[in-house]
């Protein structure tokens, strides 16, 4: 019986690339070169339900671009968030600055939280930001907690000049029309589902 348990936790472990996951995959990589190439940040909103990869997704990135350690500083390429369940500004805030190695991440006003944030993400040289769970956004239930919110992330962004990649459920967009502001910045949209493919059935992507 152990040796059928190792095999089945290994067959747990496997990620199937399917279509839809490469595709996310090769978008968001080609965001991280245009901005590296040009210097210019665009955006991208991945939806997909549970267990379709996403935080798959922003787990191979870190792995692929890691935390290096240099002579005079850290630098973090990529900067993986996990939005906290019913989320507010300070603790979305509070999860960046987390991810960011802040010693005190609970530490002063929202506003001062953010700028610390800001400051942190550019002396690492973050050149990708990953934003996951992005629906508990949405879920704070709220349409004046929701739109506050979202013009928090709108600020991040803009202050960050980075690529940025929203990750969530499919009621993310709900949460990107109560923005107006936010949700021009995700006009490009990745669906993480199988059977997108109007050329190829379900059975042969599998």
């Amino acid at each position: 019986m152990n040796a059928i348990y190792a095999i089945l936790e290994r067959f747990n472990e496997d990620l199937l690339q399917f279509p839809s996951y490469v595709a996310a995959f090769n978008d968001i990589e080609a965001l991280l070169q245009l901005y590296r190439g040009s210097g210019l940040a665009q955006h991208l909103l991945v939806l997909g339900e549970t267990g379709t990869g996403k935080t798959t997704l922003c787990q191979d990135f870190v792995t692929r671009y890691p935390r290096l350690a240099l002579s005079d500083r850290d630098v973090v390429p990529v900067l993986h968030i996990s939005i906290p369940p019913a989320a507010t500004i300070a603790s979305a805030t509070e999860a960046m600055l987390s991810k960011l190695g802040d010693p005190s991440p609970t530490s002063g006003t929202v506003s001062a939280k953010t700028a610390r944030a800001i400051k942190l993400a550019r002396a690492l040289s973050v050149e990708l930001l990953l934003i996951d769970e992005a629906q508990h956004i949405q879920d704070r239930g709220r349409l004046p907690t929701q739109y506050l919110v979202g013009d928090w992330l709108k600020t991040v962004m803009d202050e960050l000049n980075v690529p940025t990649v929203l990750l969530g459920l499919a009621r993310v967009s709900q949460l990107l029309q109560v923005n107006e502001q936010v949700r021009r910045r995700f006009s490009r949209r990745r669906y993480l589902q199988m059977g997108q493919s109007g050329e190829t059935s379900i059975e042969a992507e599998c």
